[in-house]
């Protein structure tokens, strides 16, 4: 059968639970997965299972997964999924894994369990609590999820975390913490999952908290109720961790749903479009992402201060004025870092050195004899090749994330 042949079903679950034999149920699962009918990403660990699949509706795989997953894991028979429709197979393959945490925030210490303070609301129930702080001007609502997801849609209101990972995540959490005594708190994330976690860790970072409200079910099931109602609280898309990039939407906004370098164009989700340092997904339109000015390598709002200077593909095309420039300016951060923080700032250096160190090499080269290739192309950060071939299957979920041999 192929992708065309029928819509297919992508379902989104979590559950806490205890997981004794974590190394049987990723087996279990890696066999049910093998013949490729059914693919996405599950994780599982000792404190329960996390996943998004997606299957052919008339294949009847995504059924039979379930029941798959309920007797290798009991309590995933009580446990809600949430469904959205694609018209072809939105993961590239099937990944299985065991790991740490469902999600990796290294907070081992916070079996899910809740407590009085920490309150579930139905999408209904937070819309209404939140309209009701917004006229009251009290109204502290957390985004749980990264920066690039708040660009791309978010709640009226939110504070969106200047986030890439769980870690900074946490930062985010523990200066909010400090603003919270007495304090109502909502919190939101994608499918709910994160909010488990971080409506705890909240209460134990600030014991005087009034309550946390949590939006159970998380964006997805708010736009499955709100999503098309003119009092829609939500702006802008939703972002999805599979091949489509973004599934539902809420209100058109101009705070949301632009390109993060022009702030005008309509974005393109690509995998193709990460930071040239750390390879973080970014939200460009097409023509910042196909302009040769750039050369592809764009920087993430972490990273800003080397746009321009840093480069990776694009070495041997710049010209050699270009090359002289950026390895001072190299050089110059390098120092600065080391004289400001030399003990936290040893990844950030070496990270610099590796660039600046090419770019020296490729002065040699042509100072030897050896000629400048001096096509003005731009390249992908991910896969090495120039960005109009790249079909966009160089990183994670769009395909298998390796660099081309060159």
């Amino acid at each position: 059968m192929t992708d065309g042949d029928d819509v297919h079903d992508v379902v989104l679950f979590y559950c806490y639970t205890d997981i004794p034999d974590v190394e049987r149920v990723v087996r279990a699962l890696k066999d049910f997965c093998a013949d490729g009918a059914l693919l996405g990403r599950v994780l599982v660990c000792k404190e329960g299972v996390n996943g998004t699949v997606c299957a052919s509706r008339a294949s009847g795989r995504l059924e039979e997964f379930k029941s798959t997953l309920s007797a290798c894991v009991p309590a995933c028979g009580e446990m809600p999924y949430k469904r959205s429709v694609a018209d072809k197979q939105v993961f590239y393959d099937a990944r299985i894994q065991e790991v740490r945490e469902l999600v990796g925030w290294g907070q081992m210490d916070l079996p899910y369990t809740k407590t009085a303070k920490v309150v579930h609301m139905k999408p209904r129930e937070f819309h209404e609590a939140l309209k009701k702080k917004m006229a009251e001007k009290d109204l502290t609502l957390l985004d749980l999820r990264n920066e690039n997801e708040g660009i791309i849609g978010k709640f009226k209101g939110a504070l969106v975390p200047d986030a890439r990972n769980m870690q900074e995540l946490g930062r985010f959490l523990d200066d909010q913490a400090k603003k919270a005594q007495g304090k109502e708190v909502f919190m939101y994330c994608t499918g709910g999952i994160r909010c488990e976690k971080a409506a705890l860790y909240l209460e134990k970072q600030q014991p005087e908290i009034k309550t946390v409200y949590q939006l159970e079910g998380g964006i997805h099931e708010y736009l499955e109720e709100f999503g098309d109602d003119e009092d829609c609280l939500y702006l802008g898309k939703n972002f999805t961790f599979d091949k489509r990039g973004v599934s539902a939407s809420g209100k058109d906004d101009a705070e949301v749903w632009r390109c993060q370098r022009c702030a005008e164009g309509e974005p393109k989700l690509t995998s193709c479009a990460v930071c040239v340092v750390c390879r973080f997904p970014l939200v460009l339109c097409e023509r910042c992402q196909s302009s040769v000015e750039t050369r592809g390598e764009w920087v993430c709002s972490h990273h800003a201060a080397l746009d321009g200077v840093y480069s990776f593909h694009a070495i041997p095309h710049l010209e050699d004025a270009d090359l002289e420039e950026r390895i001072a300016k190299l050089k110059q951060i390098e120092n600065q870092f080391f004289s400001t923080d030399p003990k936290s700032t040893v990844n950030k250096r070496r990270t610099l050195r590796k660039c600046y160190h090419k770019m020296e090499e490729e002065l040699d080269r042509r100072r030897g004899g050896g000629a400048r290739d001096v096509r003005r192309v731009a390249f992908c950060r991910n896969s090495g090749r120039e960005l109009a071939a790249c079909p966009g299957d160089c990183m994670g979920f769009w395909g298998p994330g390796h660099e081309i041999a060159r």
